[in-house]
């Protein structure tokens, strides 16, 4: 709201009106609701605070030095929501204000820690939520710091996903995508009438890899997509949201160049960046025999592999292109230099945890 409207707004009300910057907890000390949408209001002994804008924790609000009727509130706040939706091209403005306004409940109970809370009632988008939707976050860094607009990357989602395919904007460039867990069969190639756990996670893990590529060859730009198993929304799309960030956080802390991101894949790491960044420097010290092993680029791509495959000698020397007997040459190497033996368990455990630690520790 720039200067222009809110001088006219002050001789509309003959009283003095600016703008403010609140916190979520500010606006609830001043008797304002939980979760504050665009258009609410809360009057005091001598102001009345109504909200023009939320920004994630932070709400811009309207300050007016008078005491307002409750239907002069209602008129003024019916004003602002109205002030406050883009307009955009087709039927799709009112899904995409649902969108938004949903994306804003989402962003205000992550940030307050609120991961069980449920969806309520008044959100538009509830009734188009059903049990059984799977989760995608979609994180895109553009080039030249744009984003697609909302219709645009709504119908490309929806082309390669499904037709009641949700898009939810978040924070800026962040968007959560919600759709029908029907695109699982659809995607299996094997026709199963009943998935299996193992066979879910593979068919999710790759829609998240096409999904990358189609916004990726679309859009360009760096772009990371977390994907879940498939969740009941109303009950639990906070917890989701906090989830996927924490996967794609952990994903681009610990493995460079990762971009497609997997819960069920960061166990260890969410585990090792809750230890103090001491504790982690100190122990790669002590357990490191040679403390230039990890420079070499060719044990850090053989012992990725390794882990990757399983600790399995024979799928890893195919996924190197190399000679078995090259593999276990470079694995004796790795026993003979630091005194690990990553074909025993105990051992590829450990070199498992120290490697993880040193790609987060070599960049300090």
């Amino acid at each position: 709201m720039n200067k222009t409207k809110l001088q006219q707004l002050s001789e509309l009300l003959n009283a003095p009106v600016s703008l403010k910057t609140m916190t979520g907890a500010e606006w609830e000390s001043e008797g304002g609701r939980k979760h504050p949408e665009t258009g609410d209001a809360t009057q005091t002994e001598k102001t009345c605070l109504m909200v023009v804008r939320v920004n994630g924790a932070e709400l811009q609000c309207l300050s007016i030095s008078a005491t307002l009727t409750p239907l002069e509130r209602q008129l003024l706040g019916w004003a602002v929501q109205q002030g406050g939706v883009k307009p955009t091209a087709g039927a799709g403005s009112d899904l995409e204000r649902q969108a938004r306004r949903l994306g804003e409940w989402i962003q205000q109970s992550v940030t307050a820690g609120e991961w069980r809370a449920e969806l309520p009632d008044r959100m538009e988008l509830r009734n188009r939520m059903f049990d059984g939707m799977v989760p995608f976050l979609l994180l895109c860094e553009q080039v030249e710091d744009k984003e697609p607009a909302y219709v645009e990357l709504e119908k490309t989602v929806r082309t390669f996903l499904t037709d009641d395919t949700l898009l939810i904007p978040l924070r800026e460039h962040e968007w959560l995508i919600l759709s029908s867990d029907r695109v699982l069969t659809e995607a299996d190639a094997d026709n199963d009438e009943v998935l299996g756990h193992e066979e879910t996670k593979e068919i999710i893990s790759t829609l998240a890899e096409g999904l990358h590529q189609l916004l990726t060859g679309e859009w360009g730009g760096e772009c990371h997509v977390a994907v879940g198993e498939p969740i009941v929304p109303a009950e639990s799309v906070v917890r989701i949201v906090g989830t996927l960030r924490e996967t794609i956080f952990l994903g681009r802390k610990f493995h460079l160049g990762m971009q497609i991101h997997l819960p069920w894949l960061v166990h260890l790491e969410r585990l090792l960046s809750g230890i103090p960044e001491q504790v982690r420097s100190r122990f790669v010290e002590e357990m490191m025999g040679r403390p230039d092993l990890f420079t070499d680029s060719e044990t850090v791509s053989t012992l990725d592999a390794f882990f990757s495959m399983d600790c399995n000698v024979s799928e890893t020397a195919k996924k190197l292109y190399i000679h078995r007997n090259t593999l276990l040459y470079r694995l004796d190497k790795i026993k003979h230099e630091a005194g690990l033996d990553v074909r025993s368990f105990n051992d590829a455990v450990l070199v498992r945890i120290l490697l993880l630690l040193y790609k987060v520790t070599k960049r300090k």
